[in-house]
């Protein structure tokens, strides 16, 4: 065998080793939500068959029970409001002042973003029983409002931090031109850096999203009553009669969906957003 063949064997042979990890990388990160939405058609009857049993009639009773019978379907839209509200209110409130901090002189700007940053970093549960007796006596607790708020503590600084960076990569040349041409400050952010920062704001519009959507204690110690949670109430089903796998796998099904539904159909705009040097600030 001649050395261009024996490198060419080589090649080809590293090439369906790294396949062959990838794909075993893959299958790894992929099978824990594989067996979620088989448990959550696996009728029950077979659900703690061992050996596993793999091929049966998928059944929906599980999707009937939690969604139907327990009215999980309140708690699957109390968590939709809850995140979609918070991340409307985090962009309108975060882009400008991710913008301010990225193009304007504040005193004492650095420590200010820092501070903001800072509650970020702080543990939940040491801002929960402050913000709960805060809202006993603003009577926020069990309500959406409440909820809203306390979800925007840990989002708007993540958001902040990372939108900054993007508005300190669009060059200041392009809106000092625009101004030049007759544009005001205003026009020149909404016609100039919001397009150009498109990408990062929904790359992190969509990670305030998932943090929302995933928040356990905010919504446990707060959010009680109409206002619960699908997060809040899965542990519901871990009672005297058991752990109810079954319906545990049906809202863990639900619960991905809205998180792949979205991660789809905004994929280009979150790779971009990620490529970019949007951690930088």
């Amino acid at each position: 065998m001649t050395q261009s063949n024996s490198l060419r064997v080589f090649t080809r042979l590293k090439t369906v080793a790294i396949g062959l990890l990838i794909l075993a990388v893959v299958a790894n990160s992929l099978f824990p939500y594989l067996w979620i939405l088989v448990s959550s058609v696996k009728p029950t009857n077979i659900m703690y068959s061992t050996p596993t049993v793999w091929f049966f009639t998928p059944t929906a009773d599980h999707y009937v029970s939690a969604f139907g019978d327990k009215g999980f379907g309140v708690n699957f839209m109390n968590s939709m409001i809850v995140s979609v509200s918070t991340t409307v209110l985090t962009v309108l409130v975060g882009t400008p002042a991710a913008y301010s901090f990225a193009r304007f002189r504040i005193a004492a700007g650095d420590h200010i973003f820092l501070f903001i940053l800072s509650t970020r970093m702080a543990p939940v549960i040491s801002l929960a029983i402050p913000f709960y007796v805060i809202y006993a006596g603003l009577s926020l607790l069990n309500t959406y409002t409440g909820l809203i708020l306390a979800h925007l503590t840990f989002n708007l600084s993540f958001y902040i931090w990372i939108l900054r960076g993007f508005f300190r990569d669009i060059p200041a040349e392009l809106e000092e031109t625009a101004m030049i041409d007759g544009f005001t400050r205003w026009q020149a952010f909404t016609r100039i850096s919001l397009p150009l920062a498109r990408s990062g704001i929904v790359a992190a519009g969509i990670f305030s999203f998932i943090f929302s959507w995933n928040e356990f204690l905010y919504a446990l110690i707060l959010g009680g009553g109409d206002v619960k949670t699908l997060p809040v109430i899965i542990p519901s089903l871990i009672n005297q009669r058991g752990v109810e796998w079954g319906e545990i796998a049906a809202i863990g099904s639900v619960v991905i969906l809205p998180i792949l539904i979205l991660v789809f159909l905004v994929q280009k705009h979150i790779v971009r957003g990620l490529t970019m040097g949007a951690v930088k600030g």
